[in-house]
Protein backbone atom coordinates (compact mmCIF):
# COMPACT_ATOMS: atom_id res chain seq x y z
CA UNK A 1 0.00 0.00 0.00
CA UNK A 2 1.32 3.41 -0.93
CA UNK A 3 1.15 6.10 1.78
CA UNK A 4 -1.09 9.10 1.20
CA UNK A 5 0.48 12.54 0.76
CA UNK A 6 -1.18 13.67 3.99
CA UNK A 7 0.02 10.83 6.24
CA UNK A 8 3.19 8.72 6.08
CA UNK A 9 4.88 6.34 8.51
CA UNK A 10 8.31 4.73 8.56
CA UNK A 11 10.08 2.26 10.83
CA UNK A 12 13.70 1.30 11.29
CA UNK A 13 13.60 -2.25 12.68
CA UNK A 14 17.38 -2.36 13.23
CA UNK A 15 17.25 0.58 15.62
CA UNK A 16 13.64 0.00 16.79
CA UNK A 17 12.61 3.54 15.78
CA UNK A 18 9.49 5.01 14.16
CA UNK A 19 8.68 8.26 12.37
CA UNK A 20 5.22 9.59 11.41
CA UNK A 21 4.31 12.67 9.36
CA UNK A 22 0.83 14.17 9.11
CA UNK A 23 -0.26 17.09 6.94
CA UNK A 24 -3.36 18.70 8.41
CA UNK A 25 -5.45 21.79 7.83
CA UNK A 26 -6.70 23.76 10.83
CA UNK A 27 -9.99 25.60 11.26
CA UNK A 28 -8.51 28.75 9.75
CA UNK A 29 -7.45 26.97 6.55
CA UNK A 30 -3.72 27.01 7.37
CA UNK A 31 -1.65 23.87 6.70
CA UNK A 32 0.55 22.29 9.36
CA UNK A 33 3.05 19.44 9.03
CA UNK A 34 3.19 17.38 12.23
CA UNK A 35 6.18 15.08 12.79
CA UNK A 36 6.23 12.43 15.53
CA UNK A 37 9.19 10.12 16.24
CA UNK A 38 10.57 7.84 18.92
CA UNK A 39 11.42 4.30 19.92
CA UNK A 40 9.19 1.34 19.08
CA UNK A 41 7.69 -0.02 22.28
CA UNK A 42 8.66 3.06 24.28
CA UNK A 43 6.33 5.59 25.84
CA UNK A 44 8.83 8.31 25.07
CA UNK A 45 8.98 10.23 21.85
CA UNK A 46 8.89 13.71 20.42
CA UNK A 47 6.53 15.77 18.31
CA UNK A 48 7.15 18.88 16.25
CA UNK A 49 4.74 20.89 14.13
CA UNK A 50 5.67 23.27 11.34
CA UNK A 51 3.39 25.67 9.50
CA UNK A 52 3.63 25.42 5.71
CA UNK A 53 2.51 27.94 3.11
CA UNK A 54 0.23 25.58 1.17
CA UNK A 55 -0.83 21.97 0.71
CA UNK A 56 1.71 21.58 -2.09
CA UNK A 57 4.52 22.95 0.10
CA UNK A 58 3.54 20.45 2.81
CA UNK A 59 3.60 17.54 0.36
CA UNK A 60 7.01 18.70 -0.91
CA UNK A 61 8.40 18.90 2.64
CA UNK A 62 6.94 15.47 3.37
CA UNK A 63 8.77 14.14 0.29
CA UNK A 64 12.05 15.56 1.57
CA UNK A 65 11.46 13.88 4.93
CA UNK A 66 10.70 10.58 3.15
CA UNK A 67 13.98 10.83 1.23
CA UNK A 68 15.95 11.40 4.47
CA UNK A 69 14.17 8.55 6.25
CA UNK A 70 15.06 6.23 3.36
CA UNK A 71 18.73 7.29 3.50
CA UNK A 72 18.78 6.46 7.22
CA UNK A 73 17.45 2.92 6.83
CA UNK A 74 13.73 3.48 7.47
CA UNK A 75 11.14 1.58 5.46
CA UNK A 76 7.59 2.65 4.70
CA UNK A 77 5.12 1.24 7.22
CA UNK A 78 1.41 0.57 6.64
CA UNK A 79 -1.04 2.71 8.63
CA UNK A 80 -1.66 1.34 12.12
CA UNK A 81 -5.33 2.28 12.25
CA UNK A 82 -4.83 4.10 15.55
CA UNK A 83 -5.89 7.72 15.91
Amino acid sequence: MRPSPTQCSWINPEKARYYHVFLDQDLFGDWTLIMVWGGIGSNRGRMHSTGVASYEAGVELGGEIARRRSQRGYTCAPPTGRS
